[in-house]
């Protein structure tokens, strides 16, 4: 059972040190160092969607318990 757990930590360890950082996934070109601005219509895009998804949820229970769900 030692030795099990001995061989396991040497295996993560190992694929730590040869692992790319965000292994699985590939580099993103460029090195990924610029990060996209958030324009104001977006966030308030974003806000809308949040409401109306808010919104929806006790909308929708209420349909449900005037259909006699």
């Amino acid at each position: 059972m030692f030795l099990v757990h001995c061989r396991e930590a040497l295996m993560h360890r190992q694929h730590a040190q040869t692992a790319p950082a965000k292994w699985p996934f590939p580099p993103i070109p460029g090195g990924g160092k610029k990060t996209p601005k958030l324009t104001r219509g977006a966030m308030l895009a974003d806000i809308c969607l949040v409401l109306v998804w808010g919104a929806m949820i006790p909308g929708m229970m209420w349909l449900g318990v005037a259909v006699g769900f």
